[in-house]
C-alpha cells in the first residue's frame, strides 16, 4: 500500500512538473506574440505617417537658412511626437484586445518571478483579471486599486522603498529614447 502511495505521489509530481513546463512555454509564447504585435503596430504607424511626414518635410526644406533649419527641427519633433502618441494610443486600446488578460498575467508573472513578498497596485479595470490569476496560481499577494496604474502593474516592497513599474506604457516610455532615433531614421532617411 505504501509503495502504491509513493508511486501515485511520484506520478502526480511528474504531472505537475509537466503542466508547469507547458504553462511556462505557453506564457513565453504569449509574451513573444505580444511583442511581435507591438512591433507590428509601431511599423504600421510608421508607414502610415511616413508618407504624410515626408510631404510636410519636403515643403519645409525649400530653403535651408538657420531659421528654416530650426523650423525643420520643430516639424520633425512634432512628427516624432505624433508617432509616439499614435503608438501610445494603440497600446491603450490593447485593454479591449482579447489577449489583454494574458498580457497582464505575463506582466504580473515577471514581477512576481523573483519575489512574492510584494504589494501590488493595479488599475480597477484589471483587478478582476488579477483575482482570477491569483485563484488559479494560489498566489498570496495583496493588491490594491489605483486608477493611475494603466495596462500593467506597480509592484512595491512592503516598506515602499523599491517600486517596479511593469506596464505597457512605462515600457514604451523606457524604450522610446532608443526607438525615437530609429523612427526618425525611417521617416527621413535620405533617398
Amino acid at each position: 500500500m505504501e509503495s502504491l502511495l509513493k508511486l501515485l505521489l511520484s506520478e502526480a509530481e511528474q504531472e505537475k512538473k509537466k503542466i508547469l513546463e507547458e504553462a511556462d512555454s505557453y506564457r513565453q509564447n504569449i509574451i513573444k506574440k505580444a511583442q511581435e504585435e507591438a512591433e507590428n503596430l509601431l511599423a504600421q504607424a510608421e508607414q502610415e505617417l511616413q508618407a504624410k511626414a515626408q510631404l510636410e518635410i519636403e515643403r519645409a526644406q525649400s530653403a535651408l537658412s538657420l531659421k528654416e533649419q530650426s523650423e525643420m527641427l520643430q516639424v520633425k519633433s512634432q512628427w516624432l511626437e505624433r508617432v509616439y502618441q499614435e503608438v501610445r494610443n494603440r497600446l491603450i486600446q490593447m485593454r479591449q484586445d482579447p489577449k489583454y488578460p494574458l498580457i497582464l498575467e505575463s506582466l504580473l508573472a515577471e514581477v512576481l518571478k523573483e519575489n512574492e513578498e510584494l504589494v501590488l497596485a493595479l488599475n480597477p479595470k484589471d483587478l478582476e483579471i488579477f483575482e482570477q490569476y491569483r485563484e488559479r496560481t494560489g498566489l498570496n499577494v495583496p493588491a490594491s486599486s489605483d486608477p493611475a496604474i494603466d495596462l500593467g502593474v506597480l509592484a512595491a516592497t512592503k516598506d515602499g522603498k523599491v517600486k517596479i513599474y511593469n506596464t505597457l506604457t512605462d515600457r514604451l516610455e523606457r524604450a522610446w529614447l532608443n526607438l525615437r532615433g530609429k523612427v526618425a531614421q525611417i521617416l527621413w532617411e535620405e533617398s
